[in-house]
């Protein structure tokens, strides 16, 4: 996920770029410097790493309590890994290891800001926001697709535009937070998905993507029948969403799809950085050559640094897939699992579920378990897919989720009370998870 919206304030006059703003340069820079490694250049992986823990660094200190806890929890079980592996002198591979293991993940991440840029055009403040049960439909699925292809800056822009009018209502932020969580199930532009490419080598895009629209689908429409069979809904005022913007999210989702086929041997999460970098600077220099670069640059300098949640968040994943990959090799701590199926990737939504309840990130969990599970997984996509599910369902469960903190934050919505607004959605929507593992299972597997 990436953070809301760049900043309002004006640019810094002083002389020399201040702390957030080199972070932003140098996140910039590790998203180049990883496409160049990807492209065949002579870049190690270990180079967009070092950037991005530098850039890391310089922004930890606006790390909120919650995210600060998870961070340093990731860093102390990696590190300790990592302490075991010095003491076999092997510290050099695994500390190799930590610093490019998430680089890819966080290039990705770098990109996929830009397009907020050039994706969801702002509406006119002025007109009134249209109300009723299509209105809510129309913003669940808006929500959702734009979502899909901006990730986390669709919410808050729409977001931003349904409280102008007044304090979002319980309803309206029920739409936005089941209509972005499950976009997690099968987009390409959602972490997520880099996260389940990454933590399960050989699973395919269109695979993944195919089997969590096999999910999303039903599960939008049991969102909206919900949520319209409520006695506000009649009342409820939407998003004005407009099928002409839906153009550029959707050729997005195309353009990643389609140049996954024509050049298979580029990694799918390059490739979407590659996308969501050039893209947009090429419609903004075609829509205004000097207010485009302008735009560009400001983003880097003041939207960048925002992402800081969630780059230390993967930054401290890729310490801490380390760090467990040691432990596991010099402990020889082995899951007394033989087989990797259905019922064990719905056991592993589960867990995960209840551990996000809790205020354990999906990452945590996954990362945690995932490279244990590999050596008795057979079919890598059963377990892209677990993860999918798993990091949607966490997002929508869980009162301590990045988007319902930042909902408390922006908009005033208690995120304890989501909880208890979404837990029967979320037995449903794990329903759904375990009939399309299932259902994966015999039919593929």
């Amino acid at each position: 996920m990436t953070e809301p919206l760049l900043s309002q304030q004006a640019p810094c006059r002083r002389s020399g770029a201040t702390a957030p703003q080199l972070a932003g340069w140098l996140l910039f820079a590790a998203a180049l410097s990883s496409i160049a490694g990807a492209l065949g250049g002579p870049v190690a992986p270990q180079i967009p790493g070092a950037l991005a823990w530098s850039a890391g660094l310089l922004l930890f200190s606006r790390l909120g309590g919650i995210q600060r806890i998870q961070v340093m929890l990731m860093l102390g079980l990696g590190g300790s890994g990592l302490l075991l592996a010095a003491y076999q002198g092997e510290l050099t591979t695994y500390g190799a290891q930590a610093l490019a293991n998430s680089q890819v993940l966080i290039a990705m991440l770098v990109g996929v800001g830009f397009l907020r840029l050039v994706a969801l055009p702002a509406t006119a403040g002025n007109h009134s926001l249209p109300r009723g049960r299509a209105s809510l439909c129309k913003t669940l699925l808006g929500t959702h697709l734009f979502g899909a292809a901006i990730n986390f800056s669709a919410l808050t822009i729409i977001g931003d535009r349904l409280h102008s009018e007044r304090p979002l209502t319980p309803l309206q932020a029920l739409v936005l937070s089941r209509g972005f969580g499950l976009a997690a199930l099968w987009s390409p532009f959602f972490v997520a998905m880099g996260v389940a490419l990454t933590l399960a080598p050989g699973a395919g895009l269109l695979p993944l993507s195919l089997s969590g629209l096999a999910v999303a689908v039903p599960a939008l429409l049991l969102a909206g029948y919900g949520l319209t069979s409520r006695r506000d809904s009649a009342d409820f005022a939407g998003y004005p969403v407009q099928l002409d913007a839906l153009r550029i999210p959707l050729s997005l989702v195309l353009l990643v799809i389609a140049g996954h086929q024509l050049l298979p041997w580029l990694g799918i999460l390059s490739l979407i950085t590659i996308c969501s970098l050039t893209l947009p600077l090429l419609l903004l220099l075609h829509r205004s050559h000097g207010d485009g670069v302008r735009r560009y640059r400001q983003h880097i300098e003041q939207a960048l640094p925002g992402m800081h949640g969630e780059l230390l968040l993967f930054l401290a994943a890729g310490v801490l897939m380390a760090g467990i990959s040691a432990l596991v090799h010099f402990s020889g701590i082995r899951l007394s699992l033989q087989h990797f199926g259905a019922t064990e990737a719905a056991g592993l939504v589960g867990f995960s579920a209840l551990l996000a309840i809790v205020g354990i990130h999906p990452v945590i969990s996954v990362s945690s378990l995932a490279g244990m599970l590999m050596p008795v997984v057979t079919d890598p996509n059963l377990l892209g897919l677990a993860i999918l599910m798993s990091w949607s369902l966490g997002v929508i469960v869980s009162p301590c989720s990045g988007t319902h903190l930042a909902m408390q934050g922006r908009f005033g919505i208690n995120c304890l009370r989501f909880f208890g607004w979404n837990w029967r959605f979320a037995l449903g929507l794990y329903g759904l998870d375990c009939l399309v593992l299932f259902g994966y299972e015999a039919l593929f597997s």
